[in-house]
C-alpha cells in the first residue's frame, strides 16, 4: 500500500492550500450502469455500479458537484464498497486498501451552460447564461477503469492549472 502524507482528495488539498475549510455532502446508491457509464468503465450496460453524488463546499460555500461511478465487480462486498463509509476515503486510498493500484487517470475538460439543477446546487447567479467547466475523469489500474466521474464547477470563478512532466528529449539513433 502507498503511504500518503495528507489527503488523497484533490479537492481537500486545493481547499486547504487556499486557506479554506473543505467539506462535502454525499449520497451513494447501487444502480445499473447506463450505456455511457458502462463504456467509460469497460463494463456492460446494466452491470451494477456504485453511484455517489457529491456537493463539495469550501468554508460552507458550494464549489463543485461530482457524480462518481465504480463497478461493484471491483468494490462490491469490500469494506470500501460505499465510498464515504469505510475505513479510508478518496478513490486512490480506497482502491489501495483493497489491493487495486491506480496508476493513471484521464481527464476530458469541456465547458457548457449549467443545467438548472447544477446552477441551483452551486448557487450560481440566475441572470444570463451560467457556464460551467465539466471534467470527465476516469481512474485506471493498468487497463481496468476503476472509477469514472463527472465533475462540474462554475466557469467564471475558477481556472484549471495542470503541471505535467515532459519526457527528456533524446536524439534519434
Amino acid at each position: 500500500m502507498r503511504r500518503r502524507i495528507g489527503s488523497t482528495s484533490p479537492f481537500t488539498r486545493d481547499s486547504e492550500a487556499a486557506g479554506q475549510q473543505p467539506s462535502w455532502e454525499s449520497d451513494s446508491e447501487k444502480t445499473p450502469a447506463t450505456p455511457r457509464i458502462a463504456e467509460r468503465l469497460g463494463i456492460r450496460p446494466g452491470d451494477v455500479v456504485m453511484h455517489t453524488g457529491y456537493r463539495y463546499l469550501a468554508d460552507g460555500a458550494p464549489i463543485q458537484l461530482a457524480h462518481s461511478y465504480e463497478p461493484l465487480a471491483i468494490t462490491g462486498g469490500t469494506q470500501v464498497e460505499y465510498p464515504e463509509q469505510g475505513p479510508v476515503i478518496g478513490v486512490v486510498a480506497r482502491m489501495d486498501f483493497i489491493g487495486v493500484v491506480i496508476d493513471q487517470f484521464v481527464e476530458e475538460v469541456t465547458t457548457r451552460p449549467a443545467m438548472p439543477e447544477e446552477a441551483d446546487a452551486l448557487e450560481l447567479d440566475r441572470r444570463g447564461v451560467r457556464w460551467v467547466i465539466e471534467v470527465e475523469r476516469t481512474y485506471f489500474a493498468g487497463q481496468t477503469a476503476v472509477e469514472t466521474a463527472d465533475i462540474v464547477f462554475s466557469g467564471d470563478r475558477y481556472r484549471l492549472v495542470y503541471e505535467l512532466p515532459v519526457d527528456p528529449w533524446s536524439p534519434p539513433d
